[in-house]
């Protein structure tokens, strides 16, 4: 038996007695002697190799395939010798704290005293982040990845001591956490080796902040500077001008930024991904920017309400954007069907499109889609009120790999046009007007099919007659 405290932790012999894993010298050099024993004395019955024998490389090892917590909860308790192993610093080189397991301030702190190599740490939803971090400025110097999301507490004292003792940061990320000042923006730009900053909904983040950490920041690969709306023109220029070398992911807001900034992306011939949110003063005209981008393999440009058709289908003619495997035009009011027609030719490799009430589209432009995308697996039509549904007769033989079906709010798609597509494809997740999933109902097998007649829409409490769910001969994938 295990016993609870540390110092008298025992494993159990063949013999059903305990000895203890820091037992007398005399037992270990007993037990290597019994290891290196021939094969005929090896094959008699008092012959054993404990664990204990293992040697404590090869132990660490196996350890490193356990996480912290699975390491405290059934390694630590065992006995003296494995819970100093447990507790060995190169098996705390990430510690990842979520917001659905509070651990106490005392034992994070406990368990960063102790990691001395710790390189990425991640804290959610902390109210005592400040407490925290400090601490990991003092114990933990090899820090390169940190991310702090939904907390508070942080301040200039925080920034500061983190740059001063942690100067090999390359990822931070504070997406939704109260920066409590603007001078902590200025101590961020103070990490010259980051590659990767998500300051996402940091709203005190202003022009000056943005600026320095172009200057001084030159190997930026990453930049999410989403839902910060004092960021203007000067600023997001100066940021593509300075690291158009080096920037492949940038995520901005654009209540205050018009088509100059967009026209500056020219140079940013490096950017992967490129998302837009709230692009209401962009026209035309700052598409022009984006043309360049012949690497983009993300686009979101939503609330794009002054984006003419004929702006964005410049987008997708000639071939110039034939990467692109997420199109997020959200609310782009004014696109239609031409545009979509143009996306589907340009771009075969499209996976995910979103295309939020977009109002004008109908169901040509979509057929195009299907007809023409066929690796897509995300569609999402919400509130693209005129389509009728009949495109999606196709989607079983032309879509094999789609998962999620999005048509929340169509109000003239029918239940049972959905309902023979989930037929065919069990593995695609349908949502219907009221966003229920749209799923057969545990009636409808062969046994009952004749006598129900109706069908049960998860969620919504309506039944539908029921249709045939025998697939198309070809048309299930195998």
């Amino acid at each position: 038996m295990l016993s609870d405290d540390g110092s008298g932790a025992a494993v159990v012999d063949s013999n059903g007695t305990g000895t203890p894993c820091d037992a007398s010298h005399s037992q270990e050099r007993s037990c290597s002697s019994s290891c290196s024993e021939n094969k005929s004395d090896a094959e008699a019955p008092q012959a054993q190799c404990h664990v204990h024998c293992v040697p404590r490389e090869i132990l660490l090892y196996i350890f490193s395939f356990l996480s912290v917590k699975e390491l405290g909860r059934s390694v630590e308790p065992v006995c003296v010798a494995w819970r100093d192993l447990a507790r060995d610093p190169t098996l705390r080189t990430c510690l990842i704290f979520s917001f659905q397991n509070h651990v106490h301030g005392d034992r994070i702190k406990s368990l960063l005293a102790g990691s001395p190599l710790l390189t990425t740490l991640e804290l959610q939803s902390r109210e005592d982040a400040q407490d925290l971090l400090l601490h990991a400025a003092s114990f933990c110097p090899r820090l390169k990845d940190l991310t702090v999301k939904f907390s508070d507490g942080l301040t200039e004292v925080v920034f500061r001591a983190l740059m001063e003792n942690c100067s090999r940061m390359q990822s931070l990320n504070v997406e939704g956490s109260r920066v409590c000042d603007r001078e902590s923006f200025i101590l961020m730009a103070g990490f010259l080796h980051l590659r990767h900053l998500n300051l996402s909904h940091c709203d005190l983040l202003d022009d000056v902040g943005l600026i320095t950490i172009a200057k001084q920041c030159r190997s930026l690969e990453y930049l999410d500077i989403d839902g910060i709306t004092n960021i203007h023109d000067n600023s997001v220029i100066f940021l593509n001008e300075s690291l158009s070398h080096s920037l492949k992911f940038l995520f901005l807001d654009g209540e205050k930024l018009t088509n100059a900034s967009y026209q500056s992306l020219r140079t940013c011939t490096q950017l992967l991904k490129l998302g837009v949110s709230f692009c209401e003063k962009m026209t035309d005209k700052g598409l022009f920017g984006i043309i360049c981008l012949r690497n983009l393999t993300s686009l979101k440009l939503r609330k794009g309400c002054q984006l003419t058709p004929a702006g964005l289908k410049t987008l997708f003619e000639n071939g110039r954007l034939p990467y692109l495997a997420h199109v997020n035009l959200g609310e782009c009011s004014l696109l239609d069907d031409s545009v979509l027609e143009a996306m589907a030719e340009c771009c075969p490799q499209l996976l995910h499109l979103a295309l939020h009430w977009c109002w004008e589209v109908t169901d040509v432009g979509v057929s195009a889609i299907i007809a023409r995308c066929p690796r897509l697996r995300v569609l999402d039509l919400v509130g693209v009120v005129q389509l009728t549904g009949t495109v999606f007769d196709s989607v079983p033989t032309s879509l094999p790999d789609l998962l999620i079906l999005d048509l929340e709010q169509c109000n003239e798609v029918d239940d049972v046009l959905l309902q023979v597509v989930v037929s065919q494809m069990p593995s695609l997740r349908v949502f219907n007007y009221w966003g229920d999933l749209v799923v057969l109902s545990e009636s409808s097998d062969e046994s009952d099919t004749s006598e129900s007649g109706t069908i049960q829409v998860e969620g919504s409490g309506r039944t539908v007659p029921r249709l045939s769910t025998v697939p198309q001969q070809g048309s299930l994938r195998g």
